[in-house]
């Protein structure tokens, strides 16, 4: 049989007794039932329909006090406490502990690990909740429109781990159980009301899935239970050696249900959502979202795209017309989908997370300017700064970690919202070509946003102004954000023409206590331009570190006439270090050799390492703590460290940073180096331990500068912060959006940094003959003069253009040529004014930049009259049969 989700659901099935019945059924009189509208199997006490809303409307709604966010997970974490339950903080929304991942999309990513291709878990306790906020941008189409979706969502997670191994963990009687007391006995589900519905859950490559049970009330489902049992063997399948209950409540449906309001919207945003509504102006009509509400469940905007035709079908359902559902519920999701929106930001901003062009800052970028447009589209009287204010507000009890970093998210929406207003501003010309063509592809779609800024919204709000119909894609958030979920795959080493199989792992000398520079090895395997040994003192590439560089001495006969072979580069594939050398000749073997390390290189590149924690530390204390890692490189002369930042850089923020990074090497701290088992570090140190990315294996190296900084780090560092000497920025550049890099130097490196600028000063203030204190000002006095001097020579070069444009105005040739030293602007201009007088004009500048213009029914075409003179002299340009301009390779000449 091969396997596949549906076989798996169907022999399951056959054999429910092993794979879904538990005990509280039993207990509690639930029986098992096909569905009789869609033939799902599922358990209950005497239902027909499954109770997914496909098969019956909702029936929860009701006039009752709307549930608090805070005290609703009090109450849940207390029922678990009491049941065994440890519970545990949020883990952050910006997933750092997984390369592969940008955010945190379910509950049980806290606790999965990637550990040689493989997924691991890392649990600080057997069996435990958490409050998780989790984001998924999927459904973006949905929030605000269904009643139930959102990007930004709790799902508390209730995690039983290593059943039966671990003492605490359990497995599925307990779970249900827990889950029939929680539903019937604090959240008030009635018995008769609860449907529990079979199916099965898998990964994508079937590398663990097991059967899950979906827990419906009044057509709501409000937790999926998954139980992780199993994992693909060849053609068959065996048990998994971590068992693992997943189970994911829906928290803001669990508040929904017990508040009975006509959307989940209404009662998940407390008084966010009740201040709003009253500055948006909005009137909600009562009766008719009291309609709505029950048939709400079949709205579905990933399966039917065509939102006019959904409008259609549940204005039908309620007895209006599409119209006046879209007049009266448009404004209402709008509202609905910036709450949702603002409070996705304020947990990631919080976290570390910032909008931009790039990964996962994409996503955020997107639902940033998709709030903004709604905002503008319907004139909300609020700013995405006050509606974060009130989530903050709000969640406090909960997340107080939101309200102390309000500041932050403050400036961060603040830039984004200045940049978004620039970009409407300058789409205006292209959304109204868009408007008059009526209509644009996906791709070109999808191409504006990124390259102009242009949303949807900006295109429909400008549609509408003209009474245009445009017809837009429904889907299209789907399509930026789907792209932007999963991390990028990084570039595999190449490791051809090195067969390491089946040779043992280089033992790495670097990273014990004595980290000697010279050492004995032996060597394994010789390959055309390495080498590879038992074990070495050489440190290979990593981290962003460069390798150490030295020599292999191999002894001659009797000891006497040793060889030294130079190595180039130090790199380590699947744990075995090759080192790399111009030519292995001589080498063989089972010899032994004498590896010795570049004393002085290693230094500077330990220097460097060390400088980069503390600039990073630095950069986090000057700037925000929102700042994270991004990239960095350590090489010999200089080092680079790529912050995250949502804002440029300021020289006065430049100097202190290197202020505080220089006060710390001052401050003589010791590091500590140590492997620590991954759950203690991260429990030790938090998530700021992934400054540099995620960190593979049980255990990790961190690299504490106590008080300061403490990473998972596999580099070379110093013993005290005192041994980096000295600290010299170098510069700082905007490599991408949201990411500056710092340049510094450390050590001998800076020192001799600082010697080369002062020579390069010495000599600037002998060729002005002052000395170097006087040389900014007689600069200044230079540069004025040269203003001067180059206003006078404007002046001039602008009355010969001007005489220059009278005198060809005036020639008695219909087609007039001539160089002009101008701008390309003002040649454009020049053109326009003497095709006037002329059929046609040719006009360039000694810069290459070149115009021709040629007068309505002359008979002579511009853009061709270019296209021949960029034939000859090279070039890229073109235009309109009236105006065409282009950009010459040579000089051109008439």
């Amino acid at each position: 049989m091969v396997l596949t989700k549906q076989s798996l659901k169907a022999e399951f099935g056959r054999d429910y007794a092993k794979h879904y019945e538990v005990e509280a059924f039993k207990e509690h009189g639930f029986e098992r039932r096909k569905c009789t509208k869609c033939a799902r199997a599922f358990w209950s006490t005497g239902k027909d329909t499954c109770g997914d809303s496909a098969c019956e409307p909702y029936s929860f709604f009701g006039k009752r006090p709307r549930a608090d966010y805070s005290e609703t997970w009090k109450k849940f974490a207390s029922y678990f406490k009491k049941h065994g339950h440890e519970e545990i903080a949020r883990y952050p929304t910006i997933c750092r502990w997984r390369d592969d991942l940008y955010f945190t999309i379910a509950s049980i990513v806290d606790f999965m690990r990637i550990e040689k291709g493989k997924v691991v878990f890392e649990y600080p306790h057997p069996s435990l909740v958490v409050p998780q906020m989790c984001l998924r941008f999927n459904d973006l189409p949905n929030v605000g429109v269904t009643g139930r979706h959102f990007s930004c969502f709790m799902m508390p997670g209730q995690h039983s781990f290593n059943h039966p191994k671990e003492k605490g963990a359990y497995w599925k009687d307990k779970c249900l159980d827990l889950n029939y007391g929680y539903l019937t006995g604090v959240l008030g589900v009635k018995p008769e009301d609860l449907t529990y519905v079979e199916d099965v859950w898998a990964m994508p490559d079937l590398s663990s899935f097991g059967p899950c049970i979906e827990s419906f009330a009044g057509g709501l489902e409000l937790v999926n239970s998954v139980f992780m049992q199993f994992t693909k063997s060849g053609e068959a399948y065996k048990e998994l050696d971590t068992k693992v209950i997943d189970v994911g409540w829906g928290f803001e449906r669990l508040i929904w249900y017990a508040s009975g309001t006509p959307t989940a919207y209404d009662c998940c945003f407390g008084p966010a959502r009740d201040e709003l509504l009253k500055r948006s102006g909005i009137t909600i009509d009562e009766a008719l979202m009291a309609k709505l509400a029950p048939v709400s469940g079949e709205i579905d905007l990933e399966e039917h795209a065509d939102i006019a035709a959904v409008r259609r079908k549940m204005a039908a359902k309620i007895g209006t017309t599409p119209e006046e559902l879209a007049r009266k519920v448009a404004p209402l999701e709008a509202l609905y989908t910036v709450l949702d929106h603002s409070r996705a930001l304020a947990f990631t901003i919080s976290d570390g997370g910032l909008p931009s062009n790039v990964g996962g800052g994409y996503n955020l970028r997107v639902i940033l300017r998709r709030s903004l447009a709604y905002m503008r589209e319907h004139n909300f009287n609020f700013t995405l700064a006050e509606a974060v204010k009130m989530h903050c507000n709000y969640l406090q009890p909960l997340f107080p970690e939101l309200l102390k970093n309000y500041e932050t998210i403050a400036s961060v929406l603040e830039i984004e919202e200045k940049h978004y207003r620039e970009a409407a501003e300058r789409s205006r010309r292209i959304v109204g070509e868009i408007v008059k063509k009526g209509g644009v592809s996906d791709k070109e779609l999808i191409t504006l946003y990124e390259s102009q800024g242009v949303t949807p919204e900006l295109i429909e709000e400008a549609a509408r102004a003209g009474k245009v119909q445009v017809k837009l894609p429904s889907d299209f958030y789907k399509q930026l954000t789907e792209r932007h979920t999963y991390a990028e795959e990084g570039k595999k080493v190449d490791d051809v023409g090195y067969d390491v199989g089946g040779l043992p792992e280089t033992k790495l000398l670097c990273y014990e206590k004595t980290n000697p520079l010279e050492c004995d090895a032996k060597i394994l395997k010789v390959y055309k331009d390495g080498v590879a040994l038992d074990c070495t003192c050489f440190y290979p590439e990593g981290g962003g570190q460069d390798s150490d560089r030295g020599e292999l001495q191999l002894s001659g006969a009797g000891g006497k006439g040793a060889k030294a072979i130079e190595v180039i580069d130090v790199r380590k594939f699947k744990g075995i270090v090759i080192h790399g050398v111009g030519s292995a000749e001589g080498l063989k073997v089972g010899a032994n050799v004498k590896c010795k390390v570049d004393a002085k290189r290693r230094m500077a590149l330990t220097r460097h390492h060390t400088a980069t924690h503390l600039v990073g530390a630095a950069a986090r204390a000057v700037l925000g703590k929102h700042v994270w890692q991004a990239g960095a490189h350590k090489g010999e002369k200089y080092a680079t460290l790529d912050i995250t930042h949502f804002d440029k850089i300021t020289p006065e923020q430049l100097r202190e940073i290197e202020r505080v990074a220089n006060e710390l090497v001052m401050k003589h701290i010791p590091l500590k180096k140590d492997f620590v088992e991954r759950g203690e570090a991260e429990k030790k140190y938090g998530f700021t331990l992934y400054q540099g990315g995620g960190s593979p294996g049980k255990s990790v190296r961190v690299v504490d500068i106590s008080g300061v900084d403490a990473q998972a780090c596999a580099g070379t560092h110093v013993d005290n912060t005192s041994e980096v000497g000295f600290i010299k920025l170098i510069g700082e550049e905007r490599i991408q959006d949201g990411v500056s890099r710092l340049k510094f130097a450390a050590g001998s490196a800076a020192l001799e940094y600082i010697a080369e600028r002062d020579a390069i000063l010495r000599k600037a203030s002998n060729s002005l003959r002052v000395s170097p204190d006087q040389l900014p000002n007689a600069i200044d006095r230079f540069f004025e003069e040269w203003k001067e001097r180059g206003k006078t020579v404007d002046a001039l070069s602008a009355r010969l253009a001007e005489q220059e444009i009278e005198r060809l105005k005036h020639e008695k040739a219909d087609v007039v040529k001539s160089i002009i030293e101008l701008d390309a602007r003002a040649l454009a201009r020049a053109a326009g004014e003497i095709v006037e007088h002329k059929k046609a004009v040719v006009l360039a500048n000694s810069n290459g930049d070149v115009v021709c213009a040629a007068k309505p029914g002359s008979g002579y075409n511009a853009a061709k009259m270019l296209e021949e003179l960029l034939k000859k002299f090279g070039g890229k340009g073109g235009g309109r049969e009236n105006l065409a301009m282009g950009k010459a390779e040579k000089k051109v000449q008439f």
